[in-house]
């Protein structure tokens, strides 16, 4: 017997959902093609296969689950609601629930199947961000210049900006002292030489590199029905980048026979 027979069945259509997990909402039309659509996408993915394979109910994904402990989460619920064939109830978790997620991926350690709970939590996430949902707009909102610092340079943070008015969220003793910085400043591989300056360079050709895989693996248009300013901001700044590249080539004849 699974969770999700001991929970309570929908109503006739048309009416308020007797099951409501964070972010339910009343059966509509236009919420019942996206249900519908993302719940295609979600099914026909090829990971789905590989990171579903059974379930015995025992729980042990979620007695190690850290957010589990704190917020209404269990990855031993996403797995079942993986399972179910109810589109609605798939849409219904992708409001919240799929953000309580840490990625730790102790729920896959502890799984005695060998599912792949986090990866599937990903894919629910991923096609979250593709179809531009609000919950994913929203959790996504804080990060944008975290996204900008990967996107552009390939690193979210540089030894240089570790100070304490930089992250303040770290509390006052985190980095209090000019010596904790210059600590961390060290944790750098010894073969760049712990110099800052050089061992965080990314070069100009790298981050082009980057921008392109991003574009071909198709993140860049993801990412466009989440933070389409975000985008234009990526892609002006790349744009600059390309120009100063040829201009670059051409005069110190790179990439010349």
């Amino acid at each position: 017997m699974t969770v999700l027979q001991n929970l309570p069945r929908r109503g006739p259509k048309g009416t308020e959902p007797s099951m409501v997990i964070g972010g339910a909402r009343p059966r509509d039309e236009k919420t019942e093609e996206l249900a519908a659509k993302i719940f295609s996408e979600f099914k026909s993915d090829f990971r789905y296969k590989e990171y579903v394979l059974g379930c015995i109910n025992c729980g042990e994904c979620t007695t190690g689950c850290p957010a589990a402990r704190f917020y209404n989460f269990s990855p031993r619920e996403m797995l079942q609601i993986a399972y179910q064939d109810d589109p609605l109830v798939l849409l219904d978790a992708m409001q919240e629930k799929i953000w309580a997620c840490c990625q730790c991926y102790t729920c896959n350690m502890r799984c005695r199947f060998g599912n792949d709970i986090a990866g599937i939590i990903s894919v629910m996430r991923e096609l979250a961000v593709r179809n531009g949902l609000d919950s994913a707009k929203e959790v996504l909102k804080p990060y944008s210049r975290i996204l900008l610092a990967v996107m552009t340079n390939g690193t979210q943070v540089s030894p240089d900006m570790i100070q304490p008015d930089f992250f303040a969220d770290w509390g006052p003793f985190a980095v209090a002292k000019q010596t904790d910085i210059k600590t961390l400043r060290k944790a750098i591989p010894i073969d760049v030489l712990q110099v800052t300056d050089s061992s965080w360079e990314v070069s100009m050709q790298t981050s082009l590199e980057l921008f392109q895989i991003y574009t071909e693996s198709g993140v860049v248009d993801m990412l466009k029905s989440i933070d389409p300013d975000l985008v234009e901001m990526i892609e002006d700044i790349v744009d600059e980048w390309k120009d100063e590249f040829e201009e670059m080539k051409a005069k110190y004849g790179v990439g010349e026979a």
